[in-house]
């Protein structure tokens, strides 16, 4: 594959998908990741959401701060005329097939509202963040189109991870939020955060400075009292 033959073969499927103009608001690829079941039934409305409200929210415990603050960051602002309703219900039971984890969940999306079913916060968190992906956002103040349909919901895989390796690629703190956040709407559970590694330390804790001060600083001091040696091509000055 040469870089040619990668460019030639990027056009065409970009040509093929806009041949096909396929409108994914009426089915669940928007999810991520692929739900375990979805049903859309012949004659499913498709309806526009201006702006939602969750109902019994209390339901999601420690997840409800952050699934308010998605919402009202990604969702236009509700008013009583158009806001959609997102109701939450705990149960003792799911159905089988997607029994026996605290992240199942059942999500049947109607016209009237939608209702997210599970038996733990954990499921009903996971829940609304895949109603969240159902929308698309890119229709801005004319509404949000979506489909009536019913998803039922499990994880393939108990842990879910992502790395954020801020020892040798220093990030904002914005930029860390906002990649904890994309986490959220992707069902990652599991974030390893590097703030140590071999290439310096990132950490800062009270009484022991030298770990940052010396630590975290790479310049040529023989004896490691300023600094610690260079590696990778750092350089003698500890400002670079």
């Amino acid at each position: 594959m040469t870089v040619e033959n990668r460019w030639v073969r990027n056009e065409q499927f970009l040509e093929e998908g806009a041949a096909a103009d396929v409108d994914d608001t009426s089915t669940s690829t928007r999810i991520i990741p692929t739900p375990f079941r979805v049903e859309v039934e012949d004659g499913a409305k498709t309806f526009d959401v201006f702006g939602l409200s969750l109902i019994y929210a209390n339901l999601l415990g420690k997840f409800q701060s952050g699934a308010e603050e998605l919402i009202s960051k990604i969702t236009l602002k509700a008013t009583s005329a158009t806001e959609y309703s997102v109701q939450l219900v705990m149960v003792g039971a799911l159905p089988e097939d997607i029994a026996g984890s605290d992240e199942s969940y059942k999500m049947e999306v109607r016209e009237q509202g939608t209702t997210i079913t599970a038996t733990h916060a954990a499921g009903l968190f996971y829940g609304v963040m895949s109603f969240i992906s159902l929308l698309d956002i890119s229709h801005g103040r004319e509404g949000m189109p979506i489909t009536e349909m019913t998803i039922y919901d499990k994880p393939r895989f108990k842990y879910r991870g992502h790395q954020i390796d801020s020892a040798r690629h220093f990030r904002t703190k914005e930029s860390v939020l906002q990649t904890i956040d994309a986490m959220a709407l992707y069902k990652l559970n599991n974030l390893h955060f590097g703030l140590s590694n071999d290439e310096g330390w990132r950490l800062e804790i009270p009484g022991l400075e030298e770990l940052t001060t010396v630590g975290s600083r790479r310049c040529f001091d023989v004896s490691e009292m300023t600094c610690i040696l260079t590696q990778l091509g750092s350089g003698p000055d500890p400002s670079d």
